[in-house]
């Protein structure tokens, strides 16, 4: 944990703010899908959690940065939102059984976490994922292959759900073009009982 934490401490602490970028344009564009209590995987400064709480969503958001964490706190304090921040190591913490109506992970990998994250959602709730592909790194970030997702690799992952939105390509957003994979999958309910509501 330490030589990971150590790093993002320093991204956190480098005096850029990182919540002036926005939420992920993928999550404005399917918010309305997110409905009650959200886990924000990864949270960093909590850019999009503050985004889910400002809607009215109770979130919960993880980190192993406590100067990421320390800034989406005082943020959630001064517009008094509804936002719990939890600094740990997720290659360690169990996530809890069905207590969440949506995860979001935004621009963050963790293979070992496809089949928690999949048992934190209640049944009828979502996971809504935006990652990096592989082709990510003829632009250099990441240039860590173990941080790419291959093509199909997140729709593989995820085949057990009810699949909503599923893209995989290079998207020229006006912050941070990239290389990514952008799915939003429902959990089905126990029997198959069919889903209500629609994208």
């Amino acid at each position: 944990m330490g030589e990971d934490r150590q790093r993002w401490e320093e991204r956190y602490s480098g005096g850029r703010r990182h919540l002036d970028e926005g939420p992920s344009e993928f999550l404005v564009l399917h918010a309305h899908l997110v409905k009650g209590r959200v886990l924000d995987v990864a949270a960093g400064e909590g850019r999009n959690a503050l985004f889910l709480a400002r809607r009215g969503n109770p979130v919960e958001a993880i980190d192993i940065s406590f100067a990421g964490l320390r800034t989406l706190r005082a943020a959630g304090l001064a517009e008094r939102l509804d936002v719990q921040a939890v600094q740990t190591d997720l290659e360690s913490f169990p996530l809890p059984l069905a207590r969440y109506a949506a995860v979001i992970n935004i621009r963050y990998l963790q293979r070992s976490l496809f089949e928690p994250i999949q048992r934190a959602v209640k049944p009828g709730g979502i996971i809504l994922f935006e990652t990096f592909l592989i082709d990510q790194l003829a632009l250099g970030h990441p240039m860590n292959p173990a941080y790419l997702l291959q093509h199909g690799e997140l729709r593989a992952a995820f085949s057990g759900y009810e699949i909503l939105v599923y893209e995989e390509g290079f998207f020229p957003s006006r912050r941070h073009p990239a290389h990514l994979a952008r799915m939003v999958a429902r959990r089905p309910h126990p029997g198959g009982i069919e889903f209500s509501g629609t994208l």
